[in-house]
């Protein structure tokens, strides 16, 4: 993804962009409204059209729509910050964003207000005369799709607040925002770069500031290097934390300041993580709904495991993508060298926070959790199978030492020999006397 359109991705999901947008626009149709006299002739009469527009009517129109628009967009912003705040507290304050940057909910509010402008400009145009009757024509068609506009965005607003809130929505939108930054990482963990290995000898980029990575340019860092002739070695991934002197790429070749100042800008680093292109974030966010989900003050175990079904859906999908790279002579950015973030950090990501609250949850979560490494396993055992086995007994060493139920604990073994092969140590008996 190249570094200005992720900005622009970033930038246009804020919650006044749209509206804003809309309010231009509201402008732009009011003012040609005005312009368009040229188009009809100097004598026009209301005989001579289909309708009569009369500036009363159009007036009395466009101020029922300012009225009630004004109420209705502050009624949808109010309800629109509850809604959050309930979601922030049922699931992860940092999903929260998925729905505050959702194009629905912000084109609903944006046609809200956006009428709300387009008739208080109207109402003043046609007060103070500047408009002919080809004008009021214009104005009184481009009102009518107004109304249409508020009718659907009505519709679309009652859908969205009957969703938004729900954590089976907010894991879905998780979902799909992992899932695209999975896409973006390829299946070879490369994001379309080179392989790198070793520890390569040039000119150090450091990061110059504290915070995370948010994105780096592949594209850009290619064209410089073509450039300069170059090979950009980078040492740092998509939600790596860095400080002023962190590394964050190699420079092999002819480099002065320039260069070193150009490649730094071409990593985006900012004070949290974020979705677009670091998945190991998104199994984060699931990973603290479930967690949540799973401590004393919520007891809803439900939830827990229909995120470990979500993160073991995401694994594998992942996983059983077709490496294009393979059939690829050279990756996208040649020039660029990149150490592949591995399956197992993945699913360390995923699993290993929610182990923590599942070693003393209720067995189905403790199942569920262990049903997702097995079936990762089973899936692609060249990835996880390794991986599955080690947090497989890490986590039934957990769940010994939380004191669970013996036969809860006998059938957790059997569900995990397949992992372990049944060489984890005996777990400790909970029985009395």
């Amino acid at each position: 993804m190249n570094g200005y359109w992720f900005l622009f991705r970033r930038f246009s999901r804020a919650l006044w962009f749209l509206p804003a947008l809309f309010c231009v626009s509201a402008l732009i149709v009011v003012a040609l409204a005005y312009l368009s006299a040229g188009f009809f002739p100097e004598g026009l009469e209301e005989s001579a059209i289909p309708i009569t527009v009369s500036a009363d009517a159009l007036r009395n129109i466009l101020s029922i729509v300012a009225s009630s628009m004004l109420t209705v967009a502050v009624f949808a912003l109010s309800t629109l910050v509850n809604l959050l705040t309930s979601a922030a507290q049922t699931g992860s304050p940092r999903a929260v964003p998925l729905f505050s940057g959702n194009r629905a909910a912000r084109t609903t509010i944006s046609v809200f207000i956006g009428a709300f402008l387009f008739s208080i400009i109207g109402i003043i145009g046609l007060s103070s005369g500047i408009y002919t009757l080809g004008g009021r024509l214009i104005l009184f068609i481009a009102t009518l799709f107004v109304v249409f506009a508020v009718v659907w965005a009505l519709i679309r607003w009652v859908r969205e607040i009957s969703v938004v809130g729900r954590v089976v929505e907010m894991t879905s939108r998780l979902e799909d925002a992992t899932s695209q930054a999975l896409d973006r990482l390829g299946r070879d963990g490369l994001y379309g770069c080179s392989a790198g290995e070793g520890s390569p000898i040039g000119h150090e980029v450091a990061a110059g500031s504290v915070g995370f990575v948010q994105h780096f340019d592949p594209h850009a860092l290619q064209d410089l290097a073509e450039d300069k002739g170059l090979v950009i070695h980078v040492r740092v991934r998509p939600g790596d934390y860095v400080d002023h002197t962190a590394i964050i790429a190699v420079v092999v070749g002819e480099a002065d300041e320039a260069v070193l100042n150009a490649i730094r800008g071409d990593f985006i680093i900012g004070e949290e993580r974020t979705f677009d292109s670091d998945p190991g974030f998104g199994f984060l966010v699931l990973a603290d709904v479930a967690r949540r989900a799973l401590s004393p003050g919520v007891n809803d175990p439900s939830t827990a495991n229909h995120v470990l079904t979500v993160q073991t859906r995401l694994l594998a999908n992942w996983a059983l993508k077709k490496k294009e790279e393979e059939e690829r002579k050279d990756p996208p950015y040649p020039r660029i060298r990149f150490m592949p973030v591995s399956p197992e950090r993945l699913l360390d990501e995923a699993f290993r926070p929610i182990s923590y609250e599942a070693a003393s949850a209720a067995p189905d979560v403790q199942e569920a959790l262990l049903r997702g490494l097995t079936s990762l396993a089973r899936v692609s055992p060249d990835a996880f199978e390794r991986a599955a086995a080690t947090l497989a007994k890490d986590f039934m060493a957990r769940a010994g030492s939380e004191g669970s139920h013996e036969p809860d604990i006998v059938a957790l073994r059997k569900l995990a020999a397949g992992l372990t092969g049944g060489t984890e140590r005996p777990l400790p008996s909970t029985s009395s006397g």
